[in-house]
Formats: structure tokens, C-alpha cells, sequence
């Protein structure tokens, strides 16, 4: 049986320097980097990935939405805005292979997402999915009223039988202020069936010191399966009672980190969604977060 997951999130224009004064054009975003990877890791006919979105109708927007077929990735719920464009950001990395970025998004017409524009029957698509998987980006993209809207979908997803998996991802230009992240991320956390954040990202919106206080958090919120990424130092796997700590990969090249998280997301879920157990899983998202690393830009080739 096919396992039915959508994604909902933003794709981007991606340009990242290749040297001060030339750029690589890709598309990319965390949580269509997630879709992308998610894919890749499952077995074939394994799962139907949807990606859900608004684009523009420009032509950067209709190669982007090439792209995602091009990964596997299928459009079948992203609306096109007539007129909209894609948003955009670029991206350095420094000898360390941490990277930066400089975004451009503010007419980018993903901010239609759960929007006035979009039909009911695209919620009630979303809805009927296995598993229904977003990011705090997602969310800073949203207006509030959106967000409500967003929020009453995934009740149903659940409602029915699906699960929501979040990743907090956070980023402090997206948002009016912190308490403003942290209460759209609370109220979807109150949803969320499996967490996957990264403990910088919880340390800076919600001050968790360290993997256990972050642990400590979600579980009080009501989430049942927790994975808290620590970079280089691996990752901790939590459920309602137990702990485990899982290492990264030894010694691995570090060309480019951009993406690493949502390549461990897809690659954990695929794993999941398969049977395999937290830890198998949180190995498999490892190995590929390894992999990832070692190449430029945020996602290896198709």
C-alpha cells in the first residue's frame, strides 16, 4: 500500500555563489528540500509525496515546479497565482561550510498559502493524507488567519487517522517578534504527532538550554515522538518515557551544510513510514545528513 504524504511549505529560487561574482541557479526551501530527500530514501511506490504551495505563473516558477517532478516530488495541490512570482534567496558558505543567507520573499506568492484564494477541497485533500508534514517557516509565511486555517486542517488530519510531523525551523527576519513564532509554534505543536527540531533553532525561540529540556517541552505540549537534532554531535530520540542519544557520522567531510536537517527529516520519515523503529531510522537520517554535506548546495542531484 502507498503511504500518502504532504508537504506544505515554500520552493525557492536558489542562487548560490560560486565565487564573489558568480552564482549557481537552483530551486530549494526546507521543507520542499525535506519532500525531495523524503522521497529519495524510500522505496520505490513506497509513498506519493505532494507538495503543497502557491507558485507564480512566471518562468521561473513553471521550472521550478519541473523540478519537483524532476525529484519525484508531485504538485497536485500547489495552486498557481496568476501574476505571482517565486521568491528568492542566496546563499554563501564560508571555509567551515556554514552557510548565510539573504532572502527575498515579500511578494513571493507562497504567502497565499491557506489564503482566501485557496479551496476548500485543497484543505480536505490535505486532510486525507497519511501523514501531513511542515515547518515553523511554513508558518512565518502564513498570515494569522491562515495559520488558524492551516491549524484546523492538521485536527482533522488527525481526526482521521493521519499524523502531523513539524520541524520548528526558525528563522527571527520571518517573524514580528519571538513571541510571535512562539505561539504559532505552540499552537501547531498542540497538533504535532512527531517533532524533529534542531536545538539551536529551540534554544533561540524558546530557550531549551539543552536536549533534554527541549525533550521536556514537547512532551508537555503532547507530542509522542520527538527527534532533537544536535548538528556534528547527532541527534536524541525521545518518546513518552525514554531517551536515547544517537551519534552523528565520524569524521564526515563538510563541504556545505545547507540542507542538512531536512535531508535527516526526509530520511528518518521515509524510514518510519516503513516500519523501521526511531533508532534505525535516526541512523538512516544521519547517513544521509552525511552525505549531503559533502556537497555543494541543498540538494544532491536527481
Amino acid at each position: 500500500m502507498t503511504t500518502r504524504v504532504a508537504l506544505i511549505g515554500e520552493c525557492m529560487i536558489e542562487l548560490r555563489h560560486l565565487s564573489a561574482d558568480r552564482l549557481a541557479l537552483g530551486y530549494a526551501g526546507d521543507v520542499f528540500n525535506t519532500a525531495a530527500y523524503l522521497v529519495r530514501s524510500a522505496e520505490p511506490g513506497a509513498v506519493d509525496v505532494q507538495f503543497v504551495s502557491v507558485t507564480g505563473d512566471d518562468p521561473y516558477s513553471l521550472a521550478m515546479r519541473e523540478h519537483w517532478r524532476a525529484y519525484g516530488v508531485h504538485d497536485t495541490y500547489t495552486r498557481t497565482l496568476p501574476g505571482g512570482k517565486a521568491g528568492l534567496y542566496l546563499i554563501r558558505t564560508d571555509a567551515r561550510g556554514e552557510r548565510t543567507f539573504q532572502h527575498y520573499r515579500r511578494g513571493s506568492a507562497a504567502r497565499e498559502l491557506f489564503g482566501a484564494g485557496q479551496p476548500a477541497e485543497i484543505d480536505e485533500a490535505i486532510a486525507s493524507h497519511d501523514l501531513v508534514y511542515l515547518s515553523g517557516i511554513t508558518l512565518s509565511i502564513m498570515t494569522p488567519a491562515a495559520r488558524a486555517r492551516l491549524v484546523d486542517v492538521l485536527a482533522e488530519t488527525r481526526r482521521r487517522g493521519g499524523r502531523v510531523a513539524y520541524d520548528g525551523n526558525y528563522r527571527p527576519s520571518g517573524w514580528s517578534s519571538p513571541r510571535a513564532a512562539a505561539d504559532a509554534a505552540d499552537t501547531v505543536l498542540a497538533h504535532t504527532d512527531i517533532a524533529l527540531p534542531s536545538l539551536d533553532d529551540d534554544r533561540l525561540l524558546h530557550g531549551d538550554t539543552n536536549a533534554d529540556a527541549c525533550i521536556t517541552r514537547l512532551r508537555e505540549a503532547g507530542v509522542r515522538e520527538i527527534v532533537v537534532k544536535l548538528g556534528e554531535r547527532g541527534c536524541v530520540i525521545a518518546d513518552e518515557r525514554s531517551a536515547e542519544p544517537i551519534p552523528a557520522v565520524p569524521e564526515a567531510t563538510v563541504v556545505d551544510t545547507t540542507s542538512a536537517g531536512d535531508a535527516f527529516n526526509g530520511a528518518y520519515l521515509a524510514a518510519r513510514l516503513a516500519g523501521t523503529a526511531p533508532r534505525p531510522a535516526a541512523e538512516a537520517g544521519a547517513r544521509l545528513a552525511a552525505e549531503v554535506i559533502g556537497h555543494p548546495g541543498a540538494l544532491l542531484p536527481a
